[in-house]
């Protein structure tokens, strides 16, 4: 994919700091160009990435990959092998995107953050092979290299790795997997991927390699005959949740579910705990399930008791987090219309009977009416806002999509903070406000509350954001209130 236009200095005597990495990073990045992406092989390939894997060595097969693709649940489930495997000693890394304060979320190591100061010498060496590159890269290009580089160097026996978008074109698809996963698929990024089920199954099948295993959660029979159909012409093993492997829900609350899963004629796993929140979760939690087994059937020194613990002690905020109990502040980065329905069903089996208020921010591309009509006849204030994030929908747009009829009362705030004071002082002790709409919306009211309302637990990484290096200087005004 084009980036944007980039001057690229050869010779720097001085190091960049922090700050000076993410600008360089990010200089790479072409907005206007992903607002109209023509997809094609010509546009959106794989050219670039292994033109950088080549420039550097080739870090991309150093190590064995867990490849996981979908359309919901890649997050949560490659949070939940990435546990499994680090109660199993195996030091994994993780590499996921988008990140919720710092660009150092995506790549873990062993559970912790990529530290600052690796971050700005892996950036200082892809900034001197850039200049030689017959392509040139786009930010989520470097950003995967700069993980790649960091499990070679860092010897890592097996890494966890998230597609960004799609699949097939995607740049983490140079890994070398030693099993592909498939989460649920749905239509997301249509005007990308393509219109259909069957298309969107086209892109996410394309990490299929030959003769590697593919687990695959449940599938709508379009998107499932797209997905055998790649996984036999390359010969690669298909285990699909639901066929092969299957779970039951035995309880969800507050703070987390009990599931059961077991393998036809095969393995069971009973009473795991998942520390999750929302029913949803536990197809997610049924798939990794099976990609641990699995990666176990082919000699990696797991256990049960590692899934156990994996799974009850898996942490992946701003997935329906609760901040605080009175008022009770919860954070979800619900933006499709099934996670957010998902959502109010959660809202309403958890707190019944309670006033909600939602916080609502969206990003321009999303089906913005779509997801106010679901929230609409189940909140009794709604605050809308924005994230900072240059994709993030202004509350004016927002309000354009509002439903006709009755429903709750609309405030709207330019700022995020402004929201949030404004929930904070309507609420009573028993009520519920309730962020979502945006991952980036998520975010910015998580680091709000953290700084000025709460804190967070010791080991978060909500305190330095990235968001505040590359901030705006620029604040639109109060726009006022709506009454319906």
């Amino acid at each position: 994919m084009p980036c944007a236009d980039v001057s690229y200095p050869t010779t720097r005597k001085i190091p960049m700091n922090y700050a000076e990495s993410l600008q360089y990073i990010l200089s790479f990045t072409n907005l206007a160009f992903m607002r109209h992406i023509p997809y094609s092989e010509r546009t959106w390939n794989l050219d670039r990435i292994e033109a950088l894997m080549d420039a550097l060595d080739h870090p991309e097969r150093a190590f064995p990959a867990v490849h996981i693709a979908g359309t919901k649940g890649k997050g949560s489930t490659a949070a939940m092998v990435e546990s499994v495997l680090r109660q199993a000693g195996l030091r994994p890394g993780l590499y996921t995107s988008p990140h919720l304060h710092t660009f150092r979320e995506r790549v873990r190591l062993d559970g912790q953050l990529i530290p600052r100061e690796r971050w700005v010498a892996l950036v200082e060496r892809l900034r001197t092979v850039v200049p030689g590159l017959p392509l040139a890269p786009n930010t989520f290009d470097l950003l995967t290299a700069l993980a790649f580089l960091y499990f070679a160097e860092e010897e890592v026996p097996v890494a966890v790795v998230e597609v960004g978008l799609g699949g097939r074109l995607d740049s983490t698809n140079v890994v070398h997997p030693a099993l592909c996963v498939i989460t649920t698929l749905g239509l997301e990024h249509t005007a990308i991927l393509g219109p259909t089920i069957q298309h969107i199954a086209r892109e996410k099948g394309g990490i299929i390699k030959p003769r590697v295993p593919v687990i695959t959660a449940p599938q709508p029979a379009e998107a499932l005959e797209v997905l055998e159909t790649i996984a036999a012409e390359k010969e690669a093993p298909l285990v699909v949740v639901g066929q092969d492997w299957h779970y039951r829900l035995d309880g969800s609350t507050a703070s987390g579910l009990r599931i059961t899963v077991w393998q036809n004629g095969g393995a069971a796993y009973e009473d795991l705990y998942v520390g999750l929140r929302g029913a949803h979760q536990a197809v997610n939690a049924a798939v990794a399930v099976a990609a641990v087994h699995t990666l176990r059937e082919q000699g990696w020194p797991i256990g049960e008791e590692h899934i156990r613990r994996g799974l009850a002690q898996v942490h992946w905020p701003a997935r329906m987090e609760l901040l605080q109990e009175s008022p009770a502040i919860l954070v979800d980065g619900a933006h499709t219309p099934e996670s957010m329905t998902q959502l109010v069903r959660s809202l309403q089996r958890w707190f019944p009977e309670r006033h909600v208020h939602v916080i609502f921010g969206v990003s321009h591309d999303k089906p913005v009416a779509e997801l106010l009509d679901i929230l609409w006849p189940h909140v009794d204030t709604l605050f809308i806002t924005k994230s900072e994030h240059p994709r993030a929908a202004t509350p004016d747009t927002i309000v354009q999509h509002l439903p006709a009829g009755p429903g709750p009362l609309v405030h709207t705030y330019p700022l995020a903070e402004d929201a949030l004071a404004a929930a904070l002082a309507l609420a009573d002790p028993e009520d519920v406000i309730c962020a979502c709409g945006s991952i980036f919306l998520a975010a910015a009211i998580r680091e709000i509350w953290a700084t000025r309302y709460g804190r967070l637990p010791a080991d978060d990484w909500a305190y330095e954001s990235d968001f505040a290096i590359v901030r705006r200087s620029a604040v639109e005004p109060h726009s006022g209130s709506v009454r319906r």
